[in-house]
C-alpha cells in the first residue's frame, strides 16, 4: 500500500518508461531512473514492472548486490536471472549462450585476454534470442552501488529489449549509456497533499503541510520520508481528524523522523560515538572547531571524532554550513536523535560538555560564555547549585537581553535555580517573568509560577493570569489567593469556564512597595474591559480586537511590542492567527486555524467556540452551506457567543427572504444584544449591529434597526466622530450610511475598513451599501472584486443578484480580468456532460484537488452556487456575462 502511495505524481515518469519499451522494439533502449534515496525509485520500478507484465512483456529483475565486485560478477548476476526465468522464457536456443556464459563466469583465476569481450558477446546473443520471442525488460535497482554490473547491462540492450537501471545520481557511465534519463524530483505540495489524503482517507488540513515541510526540510518532497514520518505521527497519536480533516496535534512540538529512516539507521551503523556526536549537533550550536572539546567531554580522541564527523557528513546525516557550523540535515532528524537519546542522556551530555569547558578554562583556554551558559542551563539539576554560577548566568543574560531574548530567558531560568533564593533570587525572578512575557513563552511562564511560592506578589499574580489565558489551563494557588486588592484574575474564570452569569471586573488597586508588577493593574483592567462592561477609551484597534474576542491582539495593543509577544502556540495564539487569516481573505486558512484552536484549546471553551463561528462564516462564504451549518450548530446560543452566532446565522449561512422574516430576525437580534450587554461582553456586537441595520435598511424596517443601534450607543443622526460608542468607527460609519443615506459616512467607513486591512469586512460593507445606497455601482463592483480575490462564491452571487435587482450590469471594459481560461472552459464543458471531479481530473490530467480549486474560483467569479448553475450559466451566458 505504501509503495502505491509513493507513486503519487509519478504518472509522467511511468508513461516515459512505457514509451521506452515501445521504442525498444526497433533497436533496444537503455533507460536510467535517478533520484535521491526514498524518492520512490523502487516503487516506480515495481509499478512499471506490473504494467509491463500486464501487456505480456517478460520482466527480469537483477539483484546486483548478491555478487562480489568484479566485472565478471556482473555477468554472473545476469546469468543467475536468466537461469531462474528459463522456464518462463521457453526458448531452447538459449542453452548455448547460457552454457558459454557459465563456463566463462566459472573460470577461476585472472581473466584471460578477451574473456570479458566474449562474455559480453554471449550475453548479447542471449538477450537477442529472448527479444525475438517476447518483449523483454531487464531491471537493475541501485545500480550505482554495483558499478561492475554496468558492462553486463550494456550487453543486454538488443532489439525488443529494454534495460532499466536505477541510481541516485544521473552521472557517470550509466548516464552515458542511457537513451532516456528519468529524474524523480521532490514532489510538490499539492501532490504530497493528495498522497496523504489517499493514505489517511480524509483531506489534509492546510496547516499540516507547512509544519511537516519545515520539519523535513530538504526531505519534504521525498515520498518515502513523508509516508514514514506521518505513519510515525499516527502511531504517536499526533494526527487526529477534526471537522473532517486530518490535523496535527501540538504543531509546536518537534516532529521526528521515523526510527527506521535511512538517516537514523546510518548514524546508528557508525556506532555509539557517532550517535552521540550527531545528538550533540542536534541540541547545541556545534562548530567544527569544537571537535577537541567533544573528544574531551566524551573521553575520546580528536582524530577519531574527525573521522566520524566525515562519515556522518558523507552519509547525509550531518551537514556543514559555510561558517563551519555542523547540524543535522533536517529538524526532524534532530528531533529523532534527541528522542532516541532520552532526556537523561542529553542532560548528562550537556553536563559533560560544561565540565570539559570549565576544565579547559582552568587550564588557560578561554571558554565562550554564551556556549557555556547553554550547557549549564541544559544540564539542569545534574549540576550542583552555585551562586557564582547564578551571577555569571545573569551577567551573560543581561548582555544578550536585546539581541537574543529567548536565549537570555533560558539563562535566567537556570540562574534562578542556582541563586538559592533571597533578594538575588527575587530580582532574577522578576526579570525572568518579564522576559518570558516579552518572548511569548507562556507555557513556561506557568511552570515558573507553579514552582515559586506566591507570597502575595503582584507580578506572580499577573504572570499567572497571562499563563492561564494563553495556555487554557489554570496555574494553581497563585490565582486562588491573589495579592490584596487584586480582583482582575476573575477574568481567567470567565475565559476558562465561559459561565453565562455576569462577572464584574472592577479595576484593581496599584501594588505598593516590593518588586514592580509585571503588568500594571490598570492595564489588566483595560484588558478585562475588552470583553467586559466598562467603557473603553475611543481607540479603534482596541474596540475591533475586543469585539472579535482577540485577547492576544488586545494584550499586544495594551502592553506594546517591548513587553509582550503573541506566542506560537496555545488557544489565544491560534485564535489570533485565525483572525489574521480572515482579515487577509484567506478563507480556507480560517477553517484550518479554527481546527487548530479546537486542538489547542485546553480548558478554554470560549476561543474554541468562537473559532467555530468564524469557521462557519468562512465556509458559508465559500458556498459550503452544509459544513457551515454543522459548525454553527455546535455553538450554544448564549453569551458570549450569542451576538456573533446571530451574525453568522443571518449572513451567508441564511439571509431573510421576506419582510416578516426580517422583522422576526431583527427582534431576535435586539434580544441577543440585550443579553450580551447584560452578560458584560461586547464580542460580536459590532458585527451584529452592522448586519441587523443592513437587513433593516433592505426591508424598510429602519425603526427597528435604530433601536438596536441605540442599545450600543450609536446615534444614527449624530455625525460627530467621537460618539463614546462601544463599537468602532468603521461600523458606526456603515450604520449611519445605511440608516441615514449618509454618503460621506459611507466613504469614510469603507476607507477605515480598507486601511485596517479587513478584506472580508470590506466585501460585506460594500455589498450592504450597494444594496441600499444611491449610485450602487462603485460599491457592488468593490464587492465583486473582493469576492473574486478571496474566493467567496456567496459574496459574488449576492453582489450579482444586487446588480440585477438594481438594474445595473458590470462594465464590459472589465472582461480581461476575469475571462475564462481554456482549462476553466474545459472543466465547465465536462460538468455539462455530468462528469464527476475525479473523472474531470483524469480527463484533463490534473489532480482532483486541483479541479476542486478551479471550481472554487469559478463559483467565486460567476456567482454560481452549484455545478448545475455553472453548467446552466455556460449555456445561457447570463451569469457569465455578469462575471465579465
Amino acid at each position: 500500500m505504501q509503495r502505491k502511495q509513493a507513486l503519487a505524481g509519478r504518472q509522467t515518469q511511468l508513461a516515459a518508461l512505457d514509451e521506452a519499451l515501445r521504442q525498444a522494439s526497433t533497436g533496444g533502449r537503455f533507460a536510467l531512473v535517478t533520484g535521491a534515496a526514498g524518492s520512490g525509485r523502487t516503487a516506480l520500478l515495481d509499478a512499471a514492472s506490473d504494467g509491463w507484465r500486464a501487456v505480456g512483456a517478460a520482466v527480469l529483475r537483477v539483484p546486483p548486490q548478491q555478487h562480489g565486485g568484479g566485472t565478471v560478477d556482473g555477468f554472473a548476476a545476469l546469468l543467475d536471472v536468466l537461469r531462474d526465468q528459463y522456464g518462463q522464457l521457453a526458448n531452447p536456443l538459449l542453452a548455448g549462450p547460457l552454457s558459454a556464459m557459465d563456463a566463462l563466469c566459472g573460470d577461476a583465476g585472472s581473466p584471460a585476454p578477451g574473456r570479458l569481450a566474449v562474455l559480453a558477446q554471449e550475453t548479447s546473443a542471449a538477450f537477442g534470442l529472448i527479444g525475438r520471442k517476447v518483449a523483454t525488460v531487464l531491471v537493475a535497482d541501485d545500480a550505482d552501488d554495483a558499478p561492475w554490473i554496468v558492462p553486463a547491462l550494456a550487453a543486454a540492450v538488443r532489439d525488443n529489449c529494454l534495460v532499466v537501471a536505477a541510481s541516485r545520481a544521473g552521472t557517470g557511465r550509466l548516464a552515458a549509456l542511457a537513451d532516456l534519463v528519468t529524474e524523480l524530483t521532490p514532489l510538490d505540495t499539492a501532490v504530497v497533499r493528495e498522497m496523504l489524503t489517499r493514505r489517511h482517507g480524509v483531506p489534509v488540513d492546510e496547516a499540516v503541510l507547512p509544519v511537516l515541510g519545515a520539519a523535513l526540510g530538504p526531505l519534504a518532497g521525498n515520498p518515502a520520508t513523508v509516508l514514514q514520518t506521518t505513519a510515525e505521527l499516527a502511531r504517536a497519536r499526533r494526527l487526529a481528524v477534526v471537522g473532517g480533516h486530518l490535523c496535527l496535534l501540538d504543531p509546536q512540538t518537534p516532529i521526528p523522523l521515523a526510527p527506521e529512516h535511512r538517516l537514523v539507521t546510518a548514524a546508528r551503523r557508525r556506532g555509539v560515538v557517532a550517535v552521540r556526536l550527531a545528538t550533540m549537533a542536534a541540541v547545541t550550536r556545534f562548530h567544527v572547531d569544537d571537535l577537541p572539546l567533544f573528544a574531551d567531554a566524551t573521553l575520546g580522541r580528536v582524530d577519531t571524532a574527525g573521522q566520524i564527523l566525515d562519515g556522518l557528513v558523507a552519509d547525509g546525516v550531518l551537514v556543514v554550513e559555510p561558517d563551519d557550523v555542523v547540524s543535522p540535515s533536517c529538524p526532524a532528524l534532530a528531533a529523532r536523535l534527541v528522542a532516541d537519546a532520552g532526556t537523561g542522556a542529553v542532560t548528562r551530555l550537556h553536563r559533560a560538555y560544561a565540565a570539559a569547558m570549565l576544565r579547559r578554562s582552568g587550564s588557560g583556554v578561554p571558554a565562550d560564555r554564551a556556549t557555556l551558559a547553554d550547557h549549564v542551563t541544559s544540564a539542569g539539576g545534574t549540576l550542583p547549585t552555585d551562586r557564582r554560577t547564578a551571577s555569571a548566568l545573569v551577567a551573560t543574560a543581561t548582555e544578550a537581553m536585546e539581541r537574543e531574548p529567548d536565549r537570555a530567558a533560558d539563562w535566567l531560568g537556570a540562574a534562578l535555580r542556582h541563586s538559592g533564593g533571597g533578594p538575588a533570587g527575587e530580582d532574577i525572578l522578576a526579570r525572568l517573568l518579564r522576559l518570558l512575557v516579552r518572548t511569548g513563552q507562556f507555557a513556561r511562564l506557568g511552570e515558573v509560577v507553579r514552582a515559586v511560592p506566591a507570597a502575595g506578589r503582584a507580578d506572580l499574580a499577573a504572570a499567572g493570569v497571562l499563563a492561564a489565558l494563553h495556555t487554557g489551563a489554570p496555574v494553581g494557588g497563585v490565582l486562588r489567593e491573589p495579592p490584596e486588592g487584586w480582583t482582575v484574575p476573575a477574568m481567567v474564570d470567565r475565559w476558562l469556564t465561559a459561565t453565562p452569569d455576569p462577572v464584574d471586573l472592577p479595576v484593581g488597586t496599584a501594588s505598593e512597595g516590593g518588586t514592580a508588577p509585571l503588568v500594571a493593574d490598570a492595564e489588566f483592567a483595560l484588558v478585562g474591559r475588552a470583553c467586559g462592561t466598562d467603557p473603553l477609551p475611543a481607540a479603534d484597534p482596541l474596540l475591533v480586537a475586543g469585539a472579535a474576542g482577540d485577547l492576544a491582539e488586545v494584550f499586544q495593543l495594551v502592553l506594546g511590542d517591548g513587553r509582550y509577544r503573541v506566542p506560537n502556540d496555545g488557544p489565544l495564539a491560534a485564535y489570533h492567527r485565525m483572525l489574521l487569516c480572515r482579515a487577509r481573505g484567506d478563507l480556507p486558512g480560517v477553517v484550518s486555524a479554527a481546527r487548530q484552536v479546537g486542538l489547542t484549546g485546553g480548558q478554554a471553551p470560549v476561543p474554541r467556540r468562537l473559532a467555530r463561528l468564524w469557521a462557519a462564516e468562512s465556509l458559508a462564504l465559500r458556498g459550503r452551506s452544509e459544513e457551515a451549518s454543522a459548525w454553527l450548530a455546535s455553538v450554544p446560543d448564549e453569551p458570549p457567543y450569542a451576538a456573533l452566532r446571530w451574525w453568522v446565522a443571518n449572513g451567508p449561512a441564511g439571509e431573510p427572504a421576506t419582510v416578516a422574516e426580517a422583522a422576526r430576525r431583527l427582534d431576535a437580534a435586539y434580544r441577543v444584544c440585550q443579553l450580551q450587554l447584560r452578560y458584560g461582553s461586547r464580542i460580536g456586537l459590532d458585527r451584529l449591529l452592522g448586519r441587523a441595520v443592513g437587513i433593516a435598511a433592505r426591508f424598510g424596517l429602519a425603526a427597528r434597526g435604530a433601536e438596536i443601534a441605540r442599545l450600543v450607543d450609536v446615534d444614527v443622526a449624530d455625525r460627530r466622530p467621537d460618539t463614546g460608542s462601544v463599537v468602532d468607527r468603521g461600523t458606526i460609519g456603515v450604520v449611519r450610511a445605511l440608516m441615514a443615506a449618509d454618503l460621506p459616512a459611507a466613504a469614510e467607513a469603507v476607507d477605515v475598513i480598507r486601511t485596517r486591512g479587513d478584506r472580508v469586512g470590506l466585501g460585506y460593507a460594500a455589498l450592504d451599501l450597494g444594496r441600499v445606497v444611491g449610485d450602487p455601482l462603485q460599491w457592488l463592483l468593490a464587492a465583486l472584486d473582493t469576492a473574486e480575490e478571496i474566493g467567496a462564491p456567496w459574496l459574488r452571487a449576492a453582489a450579482a443578484e444586487a446588480m440585477r435587482a438594481r438594474g445595473i450590469r458590470r462594465p464590459r471594459g472589465r472582461t480581461p480580468r476575469t475571462a475564462l481560461s481554456p482549462v476553466e472552459t474545459q472543466i465547465i464543458e465536462l460538468i455539462r456532460y455530468g462528469r464527476t471531479n475525479r473523472q474531470i481530473a483524469v480527463t484533463i490530467r490534473m489532480s482532483e484537488k486541483t479541479v476542486e480549486n478551479y471550481l472554487t474560483r469559478l463559483f467565486a467569479r460567476t456567482g454560481c452556487r452549484s455545478r448545475v448553475e455553472l453548467a446552466a450559466a455556460s449555456i445561457t451566458s447570463d451569469t457569465l456575462d455578469l462575471a465579465s
